[in-house]
């Protein structure tokens, strides 16, 4: 496998997918709405839409005799590269996961994505996704992100898949968003990657506006 195929084997769907880890209560459905990039951001950065997904993590609870669900909603795009380097490829990925707040015993956090800033969710990538390591903060810059100012973090990382690796960089971003009808809260978590060697920031930002949620 060479290294192209190192940063497009990443699967992002995987990692953020499993972020959702029920901590409570007869059966209780949360489920997030789709959030997507607009096709003006789209055709701008070049990205196009790969894949929409779903996860759904259940669990049981004796002591409130209840079966919590959670849907998460998730939806990649990519754009591809020609390097010198790593070839050609759908080198650039970008994920925008929407996962419910979840509220079932009041004052217990049951969605642990809600308390993470961006600093914890790229170590649960690298926690989460064995061909990820070596995470470290490279900056901080400010870009829009659904109505408002957030804060984008950047981590350069080893993506590494039967032992071949390159270097990597994430952008992490994250925003809570009303769900439709006023129907619930979903948390909005942006990230996307590409090799270190490219300068991806410009293209991040513009996806980043163009999310919506819902879609």
């Amino acid at each position: 496998m060479n290294r192209r195929t190192v940063v497009a084997a990443v699967p992002m769907a995987a990692v953020l997918g499993g972020c959702t880890e029920i901590l409570t209560q007869d059966r209780t459905t949360f489920e997030a709405e789709r959030g997507v990039v607009t096709e003006s951001a789209r055709t701008e950065t070049d990205y196009s839409e790969v894949d929409q997904s779903e996860t759904r993590s259940e669990q049981d609870y004796d002591n409130v005799d209840r079966t919590v669900v959670v849907i998460n909603k998730l939806t990649e795009y990519a754009r591809s590269m020609d390097l010198p380097v790593l070839g050609g490829g759908r080198l650039g990925r970008f994920t925008v996961l929407a996962t419910p707040e979840v509220t079932v015993v009041p004052g217990e956090p049951a969605n642990p994505v809600a308390d993470m800033d961006n600093d914890e969710l790229a170590m649960t990538v690298q926690d989460r996704y064995s061909g990820i390591e070596n995470v470290r903060k490279v900056d901080e810059r400010e870009a829009d992100l659904l109505g408002a100012t957030v804060t984008v973090g950047r981590y350069r990382a080893d993506a590494e898949t039967d032992g071949e690796s390159t270097e990597v960089h994430l952008h992490i971003a994250q925003r809570d968003s009303q769900r439709s009808g006023d129907d619930g809260t979903d948390i909005v978590v942006c990230v996307g990657i590409n090799p270190a060697d490219i300068d991806e920031r410009d293209r991040i930002d513009r996806l980043l506006a163009g999310v919506r949620h819902p879609a």
